[in-house]
């Protein structure tokens, strides 16, 4: 019986040391997991962060094009600035463009209505080069199918353009109306012989529109948020 318990000592440790191994081996990949679940998580909160304290809408240019281009809220350029956000609106109602006020182009900053946001900004050239830019307005969250039933209306140095998501089942536009490019983005534009010292004016005008056969009751208590963003394409 000694024998055979001196035999099975030699064993046993093995099967030790084996099961050990086994255990500290899982123990690294559960903690390589739950270090990639954190950080995931952290990513995803940076994410809602930023959409949340967006607002419903925000404006930006990209960090590489800082000392090219500039935005402000007031012609004066006196406050620089590389994001923008317009103030928000707890509740829209649906309302048709025609209420919209004949001088909607003519505010500062934030000048909303009861029931639509509207934004003036101003972006200049601050570099020493011509430059052409792009401009974008991206949608980043829609609930209930609000955006089916949005219009944004761009004034660019007072020159109107209203889009709007194509009517439902087609690839018509609706009336009057520019139709979104995809479902995340609204407009792709280029601007050329942007020279120094060159300003253009902009007006962002969001609102439901109530002629819309997608303004519907199930669209009610829905959230639409965009943001703008501009970028330097090249300069000469």
């Amino acid at each position: 019986m000694n024998i055979t318990d001196e035999r099975m000592k030699p064993f046993v440790v093995r099967a030790t040391a084996k099961s050990v191994r086994r255990r500290n081996l899982l123990l690294r990949i559960f903690c390589i997991i739950l270090l990639i679940a954190i950080l995931l998580l952290g990513v995803f909160y940076a994410l809602s962060a930023f959409v949340n304290k967006a607002g419903n809408f925000t404006v930006w240019i990209s960090d590489e094009d800082l000392n090219l281009i500039t935005l402000c809220d007031t012609p004066d350029f006196e406050e620089c600035a590389t994001i923008l956000e317009a103030d928000t609106i707890a509740q829209m109602d649906n309302i048709t463009k025609a209420w919209l006020p004949e001088n909607i182009d003519e505010g500062e900053g934030s000048h909303n209505g009861d029931n639509y946001i509207a934004y003036t900004f101003y972006l200049k050239n601050a570099g020493e080069n011509e430059i052409s830019y792009s401009s974008q307005i991206d949608i980043h969250a829609v609930t209930k199918e609000a955006d089916n039933a949005v219009r944004v209306m761009i004034l660019k140095n007072g020159e109107e353009t209203v889009y709007a998501k194509p009517q439902k089942g087609s690839s018509e536009p609706e009336p009057d109306t520019v139709p979104f490019l995809s479902n995340t983005q609204v407009l792709q534009n280029t601007t050329e012989g942007f020279k120094p010292g060159d300003v253009d004016k902009y007006t962002v005008v969001i609102w439901l529109e109530g002629n819309d056969p997608e303004c519907v009751d199930d669209i009610k208590g829905g959230v639409v948020k965009m943001s703008m963003n501009f970028k330097v394409l090249e300069t000469d």
